[in-house]
């Protein structure tokens, strides 16, 4: 990839899957003239997708618990450590325990420390006319918030300013395409016939399903 047509937005980043780790999944955002690239990987093949700038509707965070899962989890960890460490000042000599020590601050102690340095987790939604793609390689707020502000003027450059009005349309059918989305993920879908919903003429109004014929 030419250093002089995109720039790093994000390092490489492992995807996750709620709390859980992808180790051969990773991910990256790229800064091109006029649209961001997303590339996804793993050890054997790379997918690109391109996200122009006139085309994005909207950049979502939601934050997540995962800081607070990992922190739970690496407290765990420590208390349970230190426990085996003073067991073992009983029985083994101060300086096979301060090795031990040493360990357990390496492995638990400093991911622990990194989890809250880093701040509150979370997860990034781009939004077209078409998709919503989530960003894994943004998956702490700062660090989130930080490339919106900098592809923000970007996107206003190429879409030109809103004015109150259209911005206030705009919202108004993002609300209505998730309110769909929505609707649309609760309903059941099951192998078979499809199943359609007929009205009928009383004056009840209740609907009638029926069996559509294929």
């Amino acid at each position: 990839m030419a250093d002089q047509e995109y720039r790093r937005l994000t390092r490489s980043r492992v995807r996750r899957k709620g709390v859980l780790t992808l180790a051969s999944a990773r991910s990256s955002l790229w800064l091109g003239k006029d649209h961001l690239l997303k590339i996804d990987s793993n050890r054997y093949t790379e997918e690109y997708k391109r996200f122009y700038f006139r085309d994005i509707q909207a950049i979502t965070i939601r934050k997540t618990k995962r800081r607070e899962i990992w922190n739970m989890a690496l407290m765990i960890l420590l208390i349970v450590w230190l426990a085996t460490l003073v067991d073992a000042l009983l029985s083994v000599p101060v300086e096979e325990v301060a090795i031990l020590w040493g360990t357990a601050f390496v492995f638990v102690a400093v991911p622990l420390l990194a989890n809250n340095v880093l701040g509150p987790a979370c997860a990034v939604y781009l939004r077209t006319a078409v998709q919503i793609e989530e960003l894994p390689s943004l998956n702490r707020v700062r660090r989130a918030r930080k490339v919106v502000d900098r592809i923000r003027p970007l996107i206003v450059a190429a879409q030109g300013q809103l004015t109150p009005e259209e911005i206030s349309i705009r919202m108004g059918k993002l609300i209505q395409a998730s309110a769909e989305a929505e609707t649309a993920r609760q309903r059941l879908v099951v192998p078979g016939p499809v199943l359609s919903v007929y009205p009928v003429d009383e004056p009840s109004g209740s609907p009638q399903i029926g069996v559509e014929p294929r």
